[in-house]
Protein backbone atom coordinates (compact mmCIF):
# COMPACT_ATOMS: atom_id res chain seq x y z
CA UNK A 1 0.00 0.00 0.00
CA UNK A 2 1.12 3.65 -1.02
CA UNK A 3 2.64 5.37 2.13
CA UNK A 4 1.22 9.09 1.46
CA UNK A 5 3.83 10.73 3.63
CA UNK A 6 6.72 9.32 1.31
CA UNK A 7 4.87 10.14 -1.77
CA UNK A 8 3.94 13.52 -0.63
CA UNK A 9 8.06 14.72 -0.14
CA UNK A 10 8.24 14.18 -3.75
CA UNK A 11 6.60 17.67 -4.09
CA UNK A 12 8.19 20.04 -1.51
CA UNK A 13 5.99 22.75 -3.10
CA UNK A 14 2.49 20.45 -2.72
CA UNK A 15 3.04 18.98 0.59
CA UNK A 16 0.16 17.67 1.99
CA UNK A 17 -3.20 16.30 1.54
CA UNK A 18 -4.78 19.52 2.59
CA UNK A 19 -2.67 21.80 0.79
CA UNK A 20 -3.98 19.88 -2.49
CA UNK A 21 -7.48 19.88 -1.42
CA UNK A 22 -6.89 23.98 -0.81
CA UNK A 23 -5.52 24.17 -4.69
CA UNK A 24 -8.34 22.25 -5.80
CA UNK A 25 -10.89 24.40 -3.94
CA UNK A 26 -9.32 27.52 -5.44
CA UNK A 27 -8.88 26.44 -8.84
CA UNK A 28 -11.51 24.14 -9.72
CA UNK A 29 -15.53 24.94 -9.95
CA UNK A 30 -16.59 21.60 -7.95
CA UNK A 31 -18.32 22.41 -4.77
CA UNK A 32 -17.09 21.00 -1.68
CA UNK A 33 -13.39 19.42 -1.71
CA UNK A 34 -12.97 16.40 0.96
CA UNK A 35 -9.15 15.66 1.99
CA UNK A 36 -7.68 13.40 -0.79
CA UNK A 37 -6.95 9.79 -0.33
CA UNK A 38 -4.04 8.04 -1.75
CA UNK A 39 -4.76 5.22 -4.28
CA UNK A 40 -3.72 1.88 -2.62
CA UNK A 41 -1.56 -0.33 -4.30
CA UNK A 42 -1.14 2.50 -7.22
CA UNK A 43 2.51 2.91 -9.37
CA UNK A 44 3.48 6.43 -8.04
CA UNK A 45 6.84 6.19 -9.88
CA UNK A 46 6.40 8.99 -12.08
CA UNK A 47 3.76 11.30 -10.53
CA UNK A 48 1.44 11.43 -7.53
CA UNK A 49 -2.27 9.90 -7.54
CA UNK A 50 -4.80 10.12 -4.99
CA UNK A 51 -8.48 10.23 -5.11
CA UNK A 52 -10.86 13.17 -4.26
CA UNK A 53 -14.16 13.37 -3.45
CA UNK A 54 -15.94 16.61 -4.32
CA UNK A 55 -19.52 18.06 -4.81
CA UNK A 56 -19.28 17.95 -8.37
CA UNK A 57 -18.44 13.58 -7.91
CA UNK A 58 -15.56 11.75 -7.23
CA UNK A 59 -11.92 12.17 -9.23
CA UNK A 60 -8.66 10.95 -9.70
CA UNK A 61 -5.92 13.88 -8.53
CA UNK A 62 -2.54 13.43 -10.53
CA UNK A 63 0.68 15.34 -10.04
CA UNK A 64 3.34 16.14 -11.81
CA UNK A 65 7.00 17.91 -11.83
CA UNK A 66 6.50 21.16 -13.18
CA UNK A 67 9.43 20.29 -16.33
CA UNK A 68 8.38 21.74 -19.90
CA UNK A 69 9.23 18.24 -21.73
CA UNK A 70 6.72 16.35 -18.99
CA UNK A 71 3.76 19.31 -19.64
CA UNK A 72 4.14 18.79 -22.95
CA UNK A 73 3.68 15.44 -23.23
CA UNK A 74 0.43 15.56 -20.59
CA UNK A 75 -0.80 17.84 -23.22
CA UNK A 76 -0.64 15.61 -25.95
CA UNK A 77 -1.97 12.58 -23.67
CA UNK A 78 -4.67 14.99 -23.51
CA UNK A 79 -5.63 15.74 -27.02
CA UNK A 80 -5.81 11.95 -27.73
CA UNK A 81 -7.58 10.99 -24.80
CA UNK A 82 -10.20 13.60 -26.63
CA UNK A 83 -10.04 12.22 -29.94
CA UNK A 84 -10.34 8.72 -28.60
CA UNK A 85 -13.51 10.12 -27.00
CA UNK A 86 -14.77 11.65 -29.80
CA UNK A 87 -14.55 8.21 -31.91
CA UNK A 88 -16.53 6.38 -29.25
CA UNK A 89 -13.28 5.05 -27.47
CA UNK A 90 -14.49 5.39 -23.75
CA UNK A 91 -11.36 6.98 -21.72
CA UNK A 92 -10.98 8.83 -18.37
CA UNK A 93 -12.13 12.42 -19.19
CA UNK A 94 -9.85 15.37 -17.25
CA UNK A 95 -11.75 18.41 -15.67
CA UNK A 96 -11.05 21.96 -17.01
CA UNK A 97 -10.28 24.33 -14.15
CA UNK A 98 -11.95 27.58 -13.62
CA UNK A 99 -9.62 29.24 -16.97
CA UNK A 100 -10.73 26.72 -19.09
CA UNK A 101 -6.95 24.84 -18.93
CA UNK A 102 -6.60 20.87 -18.13
CA UNK A 103 -3.61 21.59 -16.51
CA UNK A 104 -3.31 23.36 -13.29
CA UNK A 105 0.52 24.87 -12.25
CA UNK A 106 2.87 26.08 -9.34
CA UNK A 107 6.52 26.79 -8.88
CA UNK A 108 7.48 23.75 -9.28
CA UNK A 109 4.70 21.13 -9.91
CA UNK A 110 1.62 20.52 -11.77
CA UNK A 111 -1.61 18.85 -11.48
CA UNK A 112 -4.41 17.49 -13.26
CA UNK A 113 -7.96 16.13 -12.25
CA UNK A 114 -9.22 13.05 -14.08
CA UNK A 115 -12.53 11.58 -14.03
CA UNK A 116 -12.61 8.48 -11.46
CA UNK A 117 -13.79 5.36 -13.35
CA UNK A 118 -15.65 2.82 -11.44
CA UNK A 119 -15.13 -0.30 -12.54
CA UNK A 120 -12.02 -2.94 -12.25
CA UNK A 121 -8.71 -4.17 -14.24
CA UNK A 122 -9.59 -6.23 -16.60
CA UNK A 123 -10.58 -9.77 -16.35
CA UNK A 124 -9.66 -12.49 -19.20
CA UNK A 125 -12.67 -14.13 -20.62
CA UNK A 126 -13.61 -14.55 -24.52
CA UNK A 127 -15.99 -11.69 -24.44
CA UNK A 128 -12.99 -9.17 -22.49
CA UNK A 129 -10.68 -10.26 -24.82
CA UNK A 130 -13.05 -9.69 -28.27
CA UNK A 131 -13.76 -6.41 -26.25
CA UNK A 132 -10.24 -5.33 -25.80
CA UNK A 133 -9.12 -6.62 -29.31
CA UNK A 134 -11.80 -4.54 -30.92
CA UNK A 135 -10.98 -1.70 -28.77
CA UNK A 136 -6.97 -1.58 -29.98
CA UNK A 137 -8.28 -1.98 -33.71
CA UNK A 138 -9.97 1.03 -33.45
CA UNK A 139 -8.07 2.83 -31.80
CA UNK A 140 -5.20 1.89 -34.51
CA UNK A 141 -7.55 2.86 -36.89
CA UNK A 142 -9.04 6.01 -35.62
CA UNK A 143 -5.55 7.55 -34.93
CA UNK A 144 -3.76 6.47 -38.20
CA UNK A 145 -3.62 10.70 -39.11
CA UNK A 146 -3.76 12.33 -35.78
CA UNK A 147 -0.43 14.30 -34.66
CA UNK A 148 1.67 12.83 -32.64
CA UNK A 149 5.34 14.20 -32.00
CA UNK A 150 7.49 11.98 -33.48
CA UNK A 151 10.43 9.40 -32.78
CA UNK A 152 11.76 6.23 -34.27
CA UNK A 153 9.06 3.48 -34.77
CA UNK A 154 11.74 0.74 -35.44
CA UNK A 155 12.72 1.12 -31.54
CA UNK A 156 10.58 -1.13 -29.66
CA UNK A 157 10.86 -1.16 -26.30
CA UNK A 158 10.50 -4.92 -26.49
CA UNK A 159 12.17 -5.69 -29.64
CA UNK A 160 15.03 -8.10 -27.81
CA UNK A 161 15.51 -10.10 -24.76
CA UNK A 162 19.08 -8.12 -23.02
CA UNK A 163 21.73 -11.55 -22.68
CA UNK A 164 22.65 -10.31 -19.54
CA UNK A 165 18.99 -10.19 -18.33
CA UNK A 166 18.29 -13.65 -19.41
CA UNK A 167 21.23 -14.86 -18.36
CA UNK A 168 20.76 -13.58 -14.63
CA UNK A 169 17.31 -15.03 -14.87
CA UNK A 170 18.81 -18.77 -16.37
CA UNK A 171 21.34 -18.42 -13.06
CA UNK A 172 18.23 -18.06 -11.02
CA UNK A 173 16.55 -20.61 -12.58
CA UNK A 174 19.55 -23.21 -11.87
CA UNK A 175 19.45 -22.77 -8.35
CA UNK A 176 15.67 -23.94 -8.14
CA UNK A 177 16.47 -27.63 -8.68
CA UNK A 178 16.93 -29.91 -11.78
CA UNK A 179 19.87 -27.56 -13.63
CA UNK A 180 19.76 -29.95 -16.38
CA UNK A 181 16.13 -29.82 -17.23
CA UNK A 182 16.50 -25.71 -16.75
CA UNK A 183 19.25 -26.00 -18.95
CA UNK A 184 17.39 -28.29 -21.91
CA UNK A 185 14.40 -25.48 -21.70
CA UNK A 186 17.23 -22.22 -21.54
CA UNK A 187 18.81 -23.86 -25.02
CA UNK A 188 14.87 -24.29 -26.63
CA UNK A 189 13.94 -20.75 -25.67
CA UNK A 190 17.35 -19.47 -26.52
CA UNK A 191 16.83 -20.91 -29.93
CA UNK A 192 13.09 -19.26 -30.45
CA UNK A 193 15.14 -15.91 -29.56
CA UNK A 194 17.42 -16.38 -32.02
CA UNK A 195 15.03 -17.02 -34.76
CA UNK A 196 12.59 -14.08 -33.42
CA UNK A 197 15.91 -11.64 -33.57
CA UNK A 198 15.84 -12.05 -37.93
CA UNK A 199 12.04 -11.99 -38.14
CA UNK A 200 12.01 -8.44 -35.86
CA UNK A 201 15.67 -7.16 -37.06
CA UNK A 202 15.82 -3.80 -37.53
CA UNK A 203 15.96 -3.72 -41.15
CA UNK A 204 13.03 -6.18 -41.13
CA UNK A 205 10.80 -3.41 -38.79
CA UNK A 206 10.57 -1.71 -42.16
CA UNK A 207 7.98 -3.74 -43.52
CA UNK A 208 5.43 -3.40 -40.69
CA UNK A 209 2.61 -0.70 -40.49
CA UNK A 210 3.07 2.08 -38.67
CA UNK A 211 1.23 4.60 -36.72
CA UNK A 212 0.06 5.84 -33.04
CA UNK A 213 0.15 3.17 -30.82
CA UNK A 214 -1.22 2.81 -26.91
CA UNK A 215 2.42 1.48 -26.00
CA UNK A 216 1.07 -0.44 -22.71
CA UNK A 217 -1.71 -2.66 -23.84
CA UNK A 218 -2.67 -4.70 -20.83
CA UNK A 219 -5.48 -5.38 -18.53
CA UNK A 220 -4.24 -3.31 -15.76
CA UNK A 221 -4.87 -0.09 -18.28
CA UNK A 222 -8.69 -1.42 -19.34
CA UNK A 223 -11.21 -0.77 -16.75
CA UNK A 224 -14.40 -2.81 -17.16
CA UNK A 225 -17.70 -3.35 -15.06
CA UNK A 226 -20.45 -5.27 -16.06
CA UNK A 227 -18.39 -7.25 -18.70
CA UNK A 228 -18.31 -3.45 -20.51
CA UNK A 229 -15.08 -1.79 -21.49
CA UNK A 230 -14.99 1.34 -19.35
CA UNK A 231 -12.22 3.22 -19.74
CA UNK A 232 -8.77 2.93 -21.49
CA UNK A 233 -6.50 4.36 -19.56
CA UNK A 234 -2.55 5.62 -19.21
CA UNK A 235 -1.94 7.18 -21.85
CA UNK A 236 1.83 7.67 -21.47
CA UNK A 237 3.55 5.62 -23.49
CA UNK A 238 1.21 6.51 -26.38
CA UNK A 239 2.66 7.92 -29.57
CA UNK A 240 4.68 7.49 -32.97
CA UNK A 241 5.13 3.30 -33.27
CA UNK A 242 4.83 -0.04 -34.99
CA UNK A 243 1.07 -1.62 -34.66
CA UNK A 244 2.71 -4.73 -34.29
CA UNK A 245 4.19 -3.90 -30.78
CA UNK A 246 1.03 -2.89 -29.37
CA UNK A 247 -1.20 -5.97 -30.54
CA UNK A 248 2.30 -8.29 -29.48
CA UNK A 249 2.41 -6.66 -25.86
CA UNK A 250 -1.56 -7.27 -25.94
CA UNK A 251 -1.66 -10.97 -26.83
CA UNK A 252 1.46 -11.83 -24.31
CA UNK A 253 0.07 -10.35 -21.71
CA UNK A 254 -3.96 -11.11 -22.36
CA UNK A 255 -3.55 -14.45 -24.10
CA UNK A 256 -0.09 -15.81 -23.20
CA UNK A 257 0.93 -15.35 -19.91
CA UNK A 258 -1.15 -16.82 -17.83
CA UNK A 259 -1.68 -20.67 -19.28
CA UNK A 260 0.36 -23.43 -20.83
CA UNK A 261 -2.24 -25.23 -22.63
CA UNK A 262 -2.16 -25.32 -26.52
CA UNK A 263 -5.27 -24.90 -26.97
CA UNK A 264 -6.40 -22.30 -24.34
CA UNK A 265 -3.38 -20.17 -26.17
CA UNK A 266 -4.92 -20.75 -29.57
CA UNK A 267 -8.64 -19.76 -28.21
CA UNK A 268 -7.44 -16.33 -26.85
CA UNK A 269 -4.93 -15.42 -29.70
CA UNK A 270 -7.67 -16.26 -32.42
CA UNK A 271 -10.32 -14.59 -31.11
CA UNK A 272 -7.44 -11.15 -30.02
CA UNK A 273 -6.61 -11.49 -34.14
CA UNK A 274 -10.36 -11.78 -35.52
CA UNK A 275 -11.30 -9.35 -33.82
CA UNK A 276 -8.80 -6.84 -34.01
CA UNK A 277 -8.77 -7.61 -37.89
CA UNK A 278 -12.02 -6.20 -38.14
CA UNK A 279 -10.18 -2.93 -38.63
CA UNK A 280 -7.09 -3.66 -39.71
CA UNK A 281 -5.82 -6.79 -41.30
CA UNK A 282 -2.10 -7.88 -40.98
CA UNK A 283 -0.11 -8.10 -43.55
CA UNK A 284 2.09 -11.22 -44.67
CA UNK A 285 5.08 -10.01 -42.69
CA UNK A 286 3.36 -9.25 -39.65
CA UNK A 287 0.96 -12.44 -39.28
CA UNK A 288 4.72 -14.33 -39.25
CA UNK A 289 6.26 -10.94 -37.01
CA UNK A 290 3.62 -11.14 -34.44
CA UNK A 291 4.56 -14.66 -32.72
CA UNK A 292 8.22 -13.60 -32.70
CA UNK A 293 7.02 -10.16 -31.05
CA UNK A 294 5.07 -11.83 -28.27
CA UNK A 295 7.86 -14.36 -27.34
CA UNK A 296 10.60 -11.76 -27.04
CA UNK A 297 7.75 -9.38 -25.39
CA UNK A 298 6.82 -12.43 -22.74
CA UNK A 299 10.40 -13.79 -21.98
CA UNK A 300 11.90 -9.95 -21.36
CA UNK A 301 9.06 -9.23 -19.52
CA UNK A 302 9.56 -12.18 -17.36
CA UNK A 303 13.07 -12.70 -16.84
CA UNK A 304 12.94 -8.68 -15.56
CA UNK A 305 9.93 -8.95 -13.00
CA UNK A 306 12.01 -12.24 -11.76
CA UNK A 307 15.13 -10.20 -10.78
CA UNK A 308 12.99 -7.73 -9.78
CA UNK A 309 10.98 -9.93 -6.99
CA UNK A 310 13.48 -12.41 -6.59
CA UNK A 311 12.66 -14.80 -8.52
CA UNK A 312 8.86 -14.93 -8.04
CA UNK A 313 6.65 -13.97 -10.47
CA UNK A 314 2.55 -14.24 -10.30
CA UNK A 315 3.02 -16.81 -7.61
CA UNK A 316 5.79 -19.39 -9.86
CA UNK A 317 9.49 -19.66 -9.44
CA UNK A 318 11.93 -18.95 -11.65
CA UNK A 319 12.09 -22.28 -12.09
CA UNK A 320 8.82 -22.78 -12.55
CA UNK A 321 8.75 -19.77 -14.91
CA UNK A 322 11.65 -21.28 -17.40
CA UNK A 323 9.76 -24.45 -17.84
CA UNK A 324 6.48 -22.31 -18.98
CA UNK A 325 8.37 -20.11 -20.75
CA UNK A 326 9.66 -22.87 -23.03
CA UNK A 327 6.14 -24.68 -23.88
CA UNK A 328 4.72 -21.33 -24.54
CA UNK A 329 7.45 -20.42 -27.17
CA UNK A 330 7.38 -23.62 -28.71
CA UNK A 331 4.12 -23.27 -28.90
CA UNK A 332 4.54 -19.55 -30.52
CA UNK A 333 7.46 -20.82 -33.11
CA UNK A 334 5.06 -23.48 -34.33
CA UNK A 335 1.93 -21.01 -34.68
CA UNK A 336 4.58 -18.56 -36.62
CA UNK A 337 5.42 -21.91 -38.67
CA UNK A 338 2.46 -22.27 -39.91
CA UNK A 339 1.96 -19.16 -41.25
CA UNK A 340 4.84 -18.77 -43.01
CA UNK A 341 4.48 -22.64 -44.31
CA UNK A 342 0.74 -23.09 -44.45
Amino acid sequence: MTNPDQVEKQQPNLQGREALARVIREFYDVGFVDLPVPVPMAHQRRHRKLVVMTGAGKFLIKTYKRDPYVLDTLRFQHRLSQHLDENALPVARILPAKNGKKIVEGDDWALELQEFVDGTPMEVTSETLAISAHALGQMHDVCRDFPRPERDVRMWRFSEVPRTLFAQFFEMAKEGGNEQKVMDECNQIALFLRDASQELSFEARNRFETGLIHGDWHGGNLIFKDGRLQAIVDLEFAGDGCFLEDLAYGISNLCVRTTMKPERLSKRTDIMLTHYQKHRNLSPYEQVALYCAVGVKHVATVSYQALQSKGVVAGYSAQSWMERLAVQCQWLSERAHGVRWG
